[in-house]
């Protein structure tokens, strides 16, 4: 049987490894019986491990390969070995950098724009950046085919580089196979009629200021009921505590919830209850949160300059992240007008079926399919 060597060893924040989980689960399964996964981790990625459990083999990598260059180090000096050991017929990586040559085609999967975006890093990481733009062409020019998590990522990609790639696909993020259920079972969950909601992991990128300013001007222009709840890791301290300062300057202590990281139950009661989902991030390749608030039916109002307009569709609002007065009046307006609430509502579902897990992944296992047999397609996109 052929064999692809998946390299994992990229992946190391919670949202790249939901969407890796969900393409490599449904590889697996669509690729039965003609192509056996080789997956190249660390002991520490149990999800990946319990997701795909005996559909793949294992290689395991040292725990010091979290870091960018060792991990760069070992791959040098290991990818070539596996190749032979396995007899892969291909390599599939979610780093959006291709290895160095190995013998074989190699499939480079993009999904972070985060050295693309000047807003997105901070001046100590200039260099890292630089070296990662730097990369990112190398693979454009390199790679056998690119899979890209956007349109939006696909461009940013094109432009840094110059030029198209060789071989080309966008294939979304899919929600979780239970996330329809969970949606359902969270219809009769009451909303709170002036509750925002905002999930991600709060760094500094996120433009958490620029909402909780917003906010304000909600609450000073005839809703001083409305409560945001902010969910989500903060990685920055002094990000978290700037923010903090914020809030309680702005005399919001009461009404603004730094809930952290919370449960799944936890989570899908709050996109279950919330009246908005609201992000106004200034980097962003996909949004998986705002897909996952509008399968509750819970309208979006988020940035227009990154992937969230493309990927949430008609059942959102987008705004310009630094236009405080239009993020407040698109909260507002979804606050107190039920016929425009309840039109964005059914708009947010409908688009959420768009992101069913095998529908999103199946221009990726044709594509894997076609390179291993030889027989790519040159170009697709999502269905």
């Amino acid at each position: 049987m052929r064999r692809l060597l998946v390299n994992a060893l990229s992946v190391t924040n919670p949202s790249g490894l939901h969407v890796l989980r969900g393409h490599l689960d449904r590889l697996a399964d669509g690729l039965q019986g003609r192509v056996r996964l080789v997956v190249v981790c660390r002991e520490d990625l149990e999800g990946l491990r319990a997701e795909l459990g005996s559909r793949a083999d294992w290689e395991f990598a040292p725990a010091s390969t979290r870091g960018w260059f060792r991990r760069a180090c070992w791959e040098r000096a290991n990818l070539a070995r596996l190749v032979q050991k396995h007899g892969a017929c291909a390599y599939f990586t979610p780093s959006g950098i291709a290895a160095h040559p190995l013998g074989i085609p190699q499939i480079v999967f993009c999904q972070n724009p985060w050295a693309l975006v000047p807003a997105a890093r901070r001046r100590r990481d200039a260099f890292k950046a630089w070296l990662q733009r730097r990369a990112y062409r190398r693979a454009m020019r390199m790679a056998d085919a690119m899979v890209f998590l956007s349109r939006y990522l696909k461009e940013a990609y094109r432009r840094n580089a110059g030029c198209r790639e060789r071989r080309g696909l966008v294939a979304y993020a899919g929600v979780d196979r239970p996330a329809p259920a969970r949606a359902a079972e969270g219809a009769g969950i009451p909303r709170q009629p002036a509750q925002i909601a905002s999930v991600s992991v709060m760094a500094p990128h996120k433009n958490i200021e620029a909402l909780v300013r917003a906010f304000h001007a909600v609450r000073a222009q005839g809703h001083p009921e409305a409560r945001l709840v902010l969910a989500g890791p903060w990685p920055d301290p002094a990000y978290e505590r700037w923010i903090r300062r914020l809030v309680g300057g702005l005399g919001l202590a009461g009404s603004v919830e730094f809930a952290g990281f919370v449960s799944r139950d936890r989570l899908d009661r709050l996109y279950a209850e919330s009246r908005v989902f609201c992000l106004m991030s200034r980097c962003e390749s996909f949004g998986i949160p705002a897909i996952e608030a509008q399968h509750y039916g819970t309208p979006v109002v988020s940035s227009s300059v990154c992937a969230i307009p493309e990927v949430c569709g008609g059942g959102g609002w987008f705004r310009d992240p630094d236009d405080v007065a239009g993020i407040a009046e698109a909260l507002r307006t979804l606050i107190e007008d039920e016929a425009e609430w309840k039109k964005l509502s059914a708009l947010a579902r409908e688009n959420a079926e768009r992101f069913a897990g095998e529908r999103v992944s199946k221009p990726l296992v044709d594509l894997v399919a076609g390179l291993v047999e030889g027989e790519a397609p040159q170009e697709s996109d999502v269905p």
